[in-house]
Protein backbone atom coordinates (compact mmCIF):
# COMPACT_ATOMS: atom_id res chain seq x y z
CA UNK A 1 0.00 0.00 0.00
CA UNK A 2 1.44 3.73 -1.22
CA UNK A 3 2.39 5.69 2.07
CA UNK A 4 0.12 8.76 2.52
CA UNK A 5 1.16 12.05 3.77
CA UNK A 6 2.02 12.54 7.61
CA UNK A 7 -0.29 15.26 9.04
CA UNK A 8 2.67 17.65 10.71
CA UNK A 9 2.33 21.86 12.01
CA UNK A 10 4.75 23.03 9.15
CA UNK A 11 5.80 25.65 11.37
CA UNK A 12 6.70 22.89 13.92
CA UNK A 13 8.67 20.64 12.04
CA UNK A 14 10.80 23.58 10.42
CA UNK A 15 11.62 24.65 14.38
CA UNK A 16 12.23 20.91 14.61
CA UNK A 17 15.16 21.20 11.68
CA UNK A 18 16.49 24.62 13.10
CA UNK A 19 17.10 22.72 16.63
CA UNK A 20 18.71 19.30 15.00
CA UNK A 21 21.13 21.37 13.37
CA UNK A 22 22.06 23.66 16.14
CA UNK A 23 22.52 20.80 18.54
CA UNK A 24 24.34 17.95 16.05
CA UNK A 25 27.23 20.01 15.73
CA UNK A 26 27.42 18.50 12.10
CA UNK A 27 28.22 21.24 9.06
CA UNK A 28 25.97 20.23 6.44
CA UNK A 29 26.43 21.20 3.29
CA UNK A 30 26.55 18.01 1.23
CA UNK A 31 24.35 14.98 1.11
CA UNK A 32 26.62 12.73 2.22
CA UNK A 33 26.82 15.10 5.51
CA UNK A 34 23.25 14.03 6.15
CA UNK A 35 25.04 10.69 6.79
CA UNK A 36 27.32 11.57 9.39
CA UNK A 37 24.06 13.80 11.36
CA UNK A 38 22.62 10.19 11.16
CA UNK A 39 25.43 8.88 12.92
CA UNK A 40 25.75 11.35 15.62
CA UNK A 41 21.78 11.21 15.80
CA UNK A 42 21.78 7.22 16.47
CA UNK A 43 24.97 7.02 18.56
CA UNK A 44 23.17 9.59 21.42
CA UNK A 45 19.61 8.23 21.18
CA UNK A 46 21.09 4.41 20.76
CA UNK A 47 18.31 4.15 17.93
CA UNK A 48 19.32 3.67 14.00
CA UNK A 49 18.07 6.27 11.42
CA UNK A 50 19.44 6.20 7.91
CA UNK A 51 21.02 9.11 6.52
CA UNK A 52 18.49 8.97 3.75
CA UNK A 53 15.45 10.36 6.56
CA UNK A 54 18.00 13.46 7.09
CA UNK A 55 18.52 14.08 3.25
CA UNK A 56 14.69 13.87 2.59
CA UNK A 57 14.22 15.46 5.53
CA UNK A 58 16.47 18.62 4.97
CA UNK A 59 15.80 19.15 1.41
CA UNK A 60 19.22 17.30 -0.13
CA UNK A 61 16.74 14.17 -1.62
CA UNK A 62 13.24 15.27 -3.03
CA UNK A 63 10.24 13.72 -1.38
CA UNK A 64 6.72 14.19 -1.96
CA UNK A 65 5.95 13.19 2.00
CA UNK A 66 6.38 14.37 5.50
CA UNK A 67 8.21 12.54 7.86
CA UNK A 68 6.90 9.60 9.23
CA UNK A 69 6.29 9.94 13.17
CA UNK A 70 9.05 7.16 13.85
CA UNK A 71 11.16 9.55 12.70
CA UNK A 72 10.38 12.38 14.28
CA UNK A 73 10.27 10.88 17.60
CA UNK A 74 14.31 9.68 17.01
CA UNK A 75 15.00 13.45 16.22
CA UNK A 76 13.20 14.36 19.44
CA UNK A 77 14.66 11.62 21.53
CA UNK A 78 18.20 13.45 20.42
CA UNK A 79 16.82 16.62 21.34
CA UNK A 80 16.02 15.23 24.74
CA UNK A 81 12.28 15.16 24.52
CA UNK A 82 10.41 11.76 24.70
CA UNK A 83 9.39 11.77 21.50
CA UNK A 84 7.29 14.39 18.71
CA UNK A 85 4.23 14.49 21.00
CA UNK A 86 6.56 16.10 23.72
CA UNK A 87 8.00 18.45 21.35
CA UNK A 88 4.93 19.45 20.49
CA UNK A 89 3.40 19.87 24.05
CA UNK A 90 6.47 21.81 24.71
CA UNK A 91 5.84 24.57 22.27
CA UNK A 92 2.20 24.98 22.83
CA UNK A 93 0.63 27.98 24.83
CA UNK A 94 -0.59 25.41 27.70
CA UNK A 95 0.79 26.20 30.89
CA UNK A 96 2.62 23.31 32.34
CA UNK A 97 1.03 21.65 35.88
CA UNK A 98 3.25 22.98 39.23
CA UNK A 99 4.20 20.63 41.88
CA UNK A 100 1.50 22.12 44.23
CA UNK A 101 -1.35 21.83 41.38
CA UNK A 102 -0.78 18.36 40.80
CA UNK A 103 -0.09 17.47 44.30
CA UNK A 104 -3.72 19.13 44.85
CA UNK A 105 -4.93 16.44 41.87
CA UNK A 106 -3.23 13.62 42.99
CA UNK A 107 -4.80 14.13 46.45
CA UNK A 108 -8.56 13.95 45.06
CA UNK A 109 -7.88 10.29 44.05
CA UNK A 110 -7.25 9.47 48.11
CA UNK A 111 -10.63 9.72 49.04
CA UNK A 112 -12.08 6.75 50.89
CA UNK A 113 -15.87 6.19 50.21
CA UNK A 114 -17.97 5.19 53.15
CA UNK A 115 -21.77 5.39 54.20
CA UNK A 116 -24.06 5.96 50.99
CA UNK A 117 -21.52 7.24 48.41
CA UNK A 118 -20.72 4.69 45.49
CA UNK A 119 -17.39 4.19 44.09
CA UNK A 120 -19.15 6.15 40.77
CA UNK A 121 -20.77 8.92 42.63
CA UNK A 122 -21.84 11.56 40.18
CA UNK A 123 -20.32 14.35 41.76
CA UNK A 124 -16.69 13.02 42.25
CA UNK A 125 -16.66 11.38 38.52
CA UNK A 126 -16.97 15.68 37.31
CA UNK A 127 -13.88 16.45 39.61
CA UNK A 128 -12.23 13.58 37.97
CA UNK A 129 -13.16 15.29 34.34
CA UNK A 130 -11.89 18.52 34.93
CA UNK A 131 -8.55 16.72 36.16
CA UNK A 132 -8.66 14.71 32.98
CA UNK A 133 -8.72 17.85 30.63
CA UNK A 134 -6.19 19.71 32.88
CA UNK A 135 -4.36 16.22 32.42
CA UNK A 136 -4.64 16.66 28.55
CA UNK A 137 -3.06 20.27 28.62
CA UNK A 138 0.38 19.19 30.24
CA UNK A 139 0.39 15.36 29.54
CA UNK A 140 4.39 15.29 30.16
CA UNK A 141 4.05 15.84 33.85
CA UNK A 142 1.14 13.40 33.77
CA UNK A 143 3.10 10.66 32.16
CA UNK A 144 5.84 11.32 34.39
CA UNK A 145 3.55 10.74 38.08
CA UNK A 146 1.86 7.96 36.13
CA UNK A 147 3.28 5.00 38.07
CA UNK A 148 2.35 7.02 41.28
CA UNK A 149 -0.96 7.58 40.04
CA UNK A 150 -1.75 4.16 39.13
CA UNK A 151 -1.24 2.87 42.20
CA UNK A 152 -4.49 4.69 43.85
CA UNK A 153 -7.24 2.63 43.24
CA UNK A 154 -9.69 5.76 42.90
CA UNK A 155 -7.49 6.65 40.40
CA UNK A 156 -7.75 3.43 38.53
CA UNK A 157 -11.53 3.78 38.76
CA UNK A 158 -12.40 7.33 37.97
CA UNK A 159 -9.72 7.61 35.49
CA UNK A 160 -8.47 4.76 33.73
CA UNK A 161 -11.91 3.51 33.63
CA UNK A 162 -13.84 6.29 32.79
CA UNK A 163 -11.55 8.39 30.18
CA UNK A 164 -10.67 6.03 27.40
CA UNK A 165 -9.16 8.48 25.48
CA UNK A 166 -9.35 8.19 21.38
CA UNK A 167 -7.95 11.09 20.86
CA UNK A 168 -4.76 10.88 22.69
CA UNK A 169 -4.36 7.26 22.57
CA UNK A 170 -1.57 6.67 20.03
CA UNK A 171 0.60 9.31 21.02
CA UNK A 172 0.83 8.84 24.70
CA UNK A 173 -2.55 7.60 26.30
CA UNK A 174 -1.63 4.13 25.75
CA UNK A 175 0.86 4.17 28.47
CA UNK A 176 -1.95 4.49 30.97
CA UNK A 177 -3.26 1.27 29.87
CA UNK A 178 0.10 -0.77 30.26
CA UNK A 179 0.64 1.14 33.29
CA UNK A 180 -3.12 -0.25 34.67
CA UNK A 181 -2.48 -4.08 33.31
CA UNK A 182 0.15 -3.96 36.11
CA UNK A 183 -1.46 -2.53 38.83
CA UNK A 184 -5.47 -4.21 38.33
CA UNK A 185 -5.01 -7.67 37.63
CA UNK A 186 -9.05 -8.89 37.82
CA UNK A 187 -9.91 -10.51 34.48
CA UNK A 188 -12.15 -7.39 33.37
CA UNK A 189 -9.57 -4.93 34.44
CA UNK A 190 -7.18 -7.22 31.96
CA UNK A 191 -9.63 -7.09 29.39
CA UNK A 192 -10.38 -3.41 29.62
CA UNK A 193 -6.50 -2.97 29.43
CA UNK A 194 -5.28 -5.12 26.74
CA UNK A 195 -8.88 -4.08 24.50
CA UNK A 196 -7.61 -0.17 24.45
CA UNK A 197 -3.49 -1.43 23.64
CA UNK A 198 -5.54 -3.81 20.70
CA UNK A 199 -6.92 -0.26 19.98
CA UNK A 200 -4.09 1.70 19.55
CA UNK A 201 -2.17 -1.26 17.88
CA UNK A 202 -5.01 -1.51 15.33
CA UNK A 203 -5.10 2.12 15.10
CA UNK A 204 -1.19 2.08 14.22
CA UNK A 205 -1.35 -0.89 11.61
CA UNK A 206 0.54 -3.12 13.97
CA UNK A 207 -0.61 -6.63 13.28
CA UNK A 208 1.82 -8.25 15.43
CA UNK A 209 1.17 -6.13 18.59
CA UNK A 210 -2.73 -6.61 17.65
CA UNK A 211 -2.18 -10.65 17.93
CA UNK A 212 -0.59 -10.28 21.10
CA UNK A 213 -3.11 -8.27 22.80
CA UNK A 214 -6.01 -10.36 21.28
CA UNK A 215 -4.29 -13.49 22.49
CA UNK A 216 -4.51 -12.11 26.41
CA UNK A 217 -7.88 -10.91 25.32
CA UNK A 218 -9.20 -14.34 24.31
CA UNK A 219 -7.83 -16.19 27.50
CA UNK A 220 -10.20 -14.35 29.54
CA UNK A 221 -13.84 -15.98 29.54
CA UNK A 222 -17.02 -14.10 28.90
CA UNK A 223 -20.60 -14.60 29.95
CA UNK A 224 -23.47 -11.97 30.93
CA UNK A 225 -21.74 -11.05 34.18
CA UNK A 226 -19.33 -9.26 32.61
CA UNK A 227 -20.27 -5.33 32.38
CA UNK A 228 -21.75 -4.79 28.39
CA UNK A 229 -18.99 -2.36 27.78
CA UNK A 230 -16.32 -4.77 27.96
CA UNK A 231 -18.43 -7.40 26.20
CA UNK A 232 -18.71 -5.18 23.38
CA UNK A 233 -14.61 -4.47 23.39
CA UNK A 234 -14.05 -8.28 23.43
CA UNK A 235 -16.07 -8.79 20.39
CA UNK A 236 -15.15 -6.00 18.54
CA UNK A 237 -11.43 -6.72 18.80
CA UNK A 238 -12.35 -10.11 17.90
CA UNK A 239 -13.86 -9.06 14.57
CA UNK A 240 -11.62 -5.94 13.50
CA UNK A 241 -8.93 -8.41 13.85
CA UNK A 242 -10.78 -11.61 11.45
CA UNK A 243 -11.28 -9.17 9.34
CA UNK A 244 -8.32 -7.29 8.76
CA UNK A 245 -6.01 -10.17 9.58
CA UNK A 246 -7.55 -13.39 9.25
CA UNK A 247 -9.67 -12.87 5.82
CA UNK A 248 -12.79 -12.92 7.58
CA UNK A 249 -12.67 -16.92 8.29
CA UNK A 250 -14.24 -16.96 11.63
CA UNK A 251 -16.30 -13.53 11.06
CA UNK A 252 -19.83 -14.91 11.66
CA UNK A 253 -19.35 -17.24 14.15
CA UNK A 254 -17.47 -14.17 15.98
CA UNK A 255 -20.42 -12.43 14.99
CA UNK A 256 -23.46 -14.80 15.95
CA UNK A 257 -21.90 -15.41 19.28
CA UNK A 258 -22.22 -12.12 20.09
CA UNK A 259 -25.74 -11.59 19.09
CA UNK A 260 -26.40 -14.45 21.51
CA UNK A 261 -24.54 -12.87 24.35
CA UNK A 262 -26.23 -9.46 23.90
CA UNK A 263 -29.76 -11.10 24.36
CA UNK A 264 -28.56 -11.57 28.27
CA UNK A 265 -26.88 -8.48 28.79
CA UNK A 266 -28.79 -5.79 31.27
CA UNK A 267 -31.16 -2.89 29.62
CA UNK A 268 -31.28 -0.48 32.46
CA UNK A 269 -29.41 0.16 35.84
CA UNK A 270 -26.73 2.20 36.70
CA UNK A 271 -23.13 2.44 36.18
CA UNK A 272 -23.65 2.45 32.11
CA UNK A 273 -25.97 -0.33 32.54
CA UNK A 274 -28.76 1.79 30.83
CA UNK A 275 -26.73 2.77 27.84
CA UNK A 276 -26.35 0.26 24.85
CA UNK A 277 -22.70 0.02 25.46
CA UNK A 278 -22.00 -3.28 23.53
CA UNK A 279 -24.15 -1.92 20.78
CA UNK A 280 -21.95 1.19 20.50
CA UNK A 281 -18.79 -0.27 20.38
CA UNK A 282 -19.33 -3.11 18.11
CA UNK A 283 -21.50 -1.28 15.51
CA UNK A 284 -18.28 1.18 15.36
CA UNK A 285 -16.39 -1.98 14.29
CA UNK A 286 -18.84 -3.24 11.92
CA UNK A 287 -19.00 -0.42 9.65
CA UNK A 288 -15.01 -0.71 9.80
CA UNK A 289 -15.31 -4.40 8.52
CA UNK A 290 -17.70 -3.01 5.89
CA UNK A 291 -20.06 -5.13 7.24
CA UNK A 292 -22.86 -1.93 7.17
CA UNK A 293 -26.26 -4.77 6.85
CA UNK A 294 -25.09 -5.74 10.51
CA UNK A 295 -23.88 -2.68 11.94
CA UNK A 296 -27.42 -1.31 11.20
CA UNK A 297 -28.79 -4.00 12.98
CA UNK A 298 -26.90 -3.81 16.12
CA UNK A 299 -27.85 0.38 16.15
CA UNK A 300 -31.27 -0.38 15.34
CA UNK A 301 -31.23 -3.08 18.29
CA UNK A 302 -30.22 -0.32 20.28
CA UNK A 303 -32.80 2.53 19.58
CA UNK A 304 -35.35 0.11 20.10
CA UNK A 305 -34.20 -1.84 23.77
CA UNK A 306 -33.23 1.27 25.07
CA UNK A 307 -34.42 4.83 26.54
CA UNK A 308 -32.44 7.83 25.91
CA UNK A 309 -30.60 8.76 29.19
CA UNK A 310 -29.46 12.49 29.43
CA UNK A 311 -26.27 11.86 30.55
CA UNK A 312 -25.38 10.10 27.00
CA UNK A 313 -27.53 13.06 25.21
CA UNK A 314 -24.73 15.79 26.54
CA UNK A 315 -22.31 13.56 25.92
CA UNK A 316 -23.05 13.31 22.18
CA UNK A 317 -22.68 9.29 22.59
CA UNK A 318 -25.85 9.28 20.89
CA UNK A 319 -25.36 11.26 18.19
CA UNK A 320 -22.00 9.15 17.64
CA UNK A 321 -24.41 6.11 16.96
CA UNK A 322 -26.15 8.06 14.42
CA UNK A 323 -23.20 9.09 12.93
CA UNK A 324 -21.85 5.49 12.37
CA UNK A 325 -25.47 4.29 11.06
CA UNK A 326 -25.43 7.26 8.79
CA UNK A 327 -22.34 6.30 7.12
CA UNK A 328 -23.56 2.16 6.76
CA UNK A 329 -27.04 3.58 5.38
CA UNK A 330 -25.16 5.75 2.77
CA UNK A 331 -22.49 3.08 1.84
CA UNK A 332 -25.52 0.45 1.11
CA UNK A 333 -27.12 3.39 -0.68
CA UNK A 334 -25.01 5.69 -2.42
CA UNK A 335 -27.89 7.73 -4.26
CA UNK A 336 -28.52 8.29 -0.42
CA UNK A 337 -28.57 12.18 0.86
CA UNK A 338 -28.35 12.07 4.29
CA UNK A 339 -27.23 15.70 4.72
CA UNK A 340 -30.45 16.71 6.54
CA UNK A 341 -29.57 14.53 9.05
CA UNK A 342 -26.27 15.18 9.01
CA UNK A 343 -27.32 18.40 10.11
CA UNK A 344 -28.35 17.59 13.26
CA UNK A 345 -24.84 16.46 14.36
CA UNK A 346 -22.35 18.84 15.94
CA UNK A 347 -19.37 17.72 16.47
CA UNK A 348 -18.83 19.86 18.76
CA UNK A 349 -21.00 18.43 21.37
CA UNK A 350 -19.44 14.90 21.29
CA UNK A 351 -17.33 14.15 24.30
CA UNK A 352 -14.04 15.28 24.81
CA UNK A 353 -12.01 11.89 25.10
CA UNK A 354 -12.99 11.26 21.49
CA UNK A 355 -14.26 14.18 19.82
CA UNK A 356 -11.54 14.49 17.29
CA UNK A 357 -11.79 10.46 16.00
CA UNK A 358 -15.51 11.15 15.40
CA UNK A 359 -15.01 14.17 13.64
CA UNK A 360 -13.00 12.45 11.34
CA UNK A 361 -15.63 9.77 10.82
CA UNK A 362 -18.51 12.84 11.02
CA UNK A 363 -16.34 14.95 8.18
CA UNK A 364 -15.72 11.63 5.98
CA UNK A 365 -19.90 11.12 6.42
CA UNK A 366 -20.15 15.08 4.79
CA UNK A 367 -18.01 13.89 2.09
CA UNK A 368 -16.77 17.43 0.23
CA UNK A 369 -13.50 17.72 -0.54
CA UNK A 370 -13.10 20.53 1.87
CA UNK A 371 -14.63 18.01 4.83
CA UNK A 372 -12.47 15.34 3.60
CA UNK A 373 -9.61 17.29 4.35
CA UNK A 374 -10.48 18.51 7.40
CA UNK A 375 -10.68 14.49 8.17
CA UNK A 376 -7.65 13.88 7.19
CA UNK A 377 -6.24 16.85 9.22
CA UNK A 378 -7.87 15.48 12.61
CA UNK A 379 -6.55 11.60 11.95
CA UNK A 380 -2.93 13.29 11.61
CA UNK A 381 -3.77 14.68 14.56
CA UNK A 382 -4.32 11.88 16.70
CA UNK A 383 -1.64 10.12 14.83
CA UNK A 384 -4.36 7.03 13.15
CA UNK A 385 -2.82 5.84 10.15
CA UNK A 386 -5.59 3.54 9.64
CA UNK A 387 -7.98 6.34 9.34
CA UNK A 388 -5.49 7.72 7.47
CA UNK A 389 -4.22 5.21 5.15
CA UNK A 390 -7.44 2.71 5.19
CA UNK A 391 -10.47 4.22 5.77
CA UNK A 392 -10.51 8.10 4.31
CA UNK A 393 -8.54 6.18 1.36
CA UNK A 394 -11.39 4.69 0.23
CA UNK A 395 -14.04 7.60 -0.49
Amino acid sequence: MPRKKTEINSALLEKLKQSLIENAGVRLKRSVDCDKLAETVSNKTSIYINGISFKRLLGFTEYPFNPSIQTLDIICQFLGFDNWYSFEQYHSNNVMISKKEFEIYSSCFDIDFVNDVEPHEGAFQSVARKIALRFREDPNTFIRHLPELMKKNQFQIFFAEHFPDYDNLCAYYYQVYESYLQHKKTPEAQLFGNSMLFLKSFWIMDKQDCSKYLNEINKINIDYHIHPYLIGRYYANNLLYDAFYNDSKQFSEIYNNYLKLRTKLPKDGKHFYDFPASEYIVSEALLHCKQFDKCIEIIDFAKSEFTLKMEFVRKGYYRQLQLIWLIATKKLNPDLNIDSQLEKINPENFYFISQKYFSTLYHYAKGSPQDLEKAKELAGEIGNQYLLEVFLNEC
